[in-house]
């Protein structure tokens, strides 16, 4: 005796008589239209990159390491030359990481 799910696979998988109404429905939707990627995707990457390069520069100390910035966020200094360097490294990394996830 067959299962229900056996019953439901082979009914699935036999052909209905339409008389060539699917044939014809089918010719008559219209052709698929090729999709292009855009400009906007590399223009969204390379801009976000360029947003992050320009405040790396801007924000970084010159004399202070990227590890001085993350002990200064951790004693709760945030507006110190290491602690905004960063921040706003950190703040690029999530804007380029949303720019990507947005794609998918």
């Amino acid at each position: 005796m067959k299962t229900i799910e056996q019953l439901l696979v082979d009914d699935a998988a036999s052909t209905m008589a339409d008389d060539g109404f699917t044939g014809r429905v089918l010719s008559a939707l219209p052709r698929p239209v090729a999709r292009h990627a855009g400009w906007w995707k590399p223009a969204l990457i390379l801009g976000s990159t360029a947003l992050g390069c320009v405040l790396a520069w801007l924000l970084a100390p010159s004399e202070a390491s990227a590890f001085q910035g993350v002990l200064d966020l951790a004693a709760s200094r945030f507006l110190t030359p290491g602690a905004l360097a960063v921040g706003g490294t950190a703040l690029t990394l999530a804007i380029a990481g949303a720019v990507l996830a947005a794609d998918a």
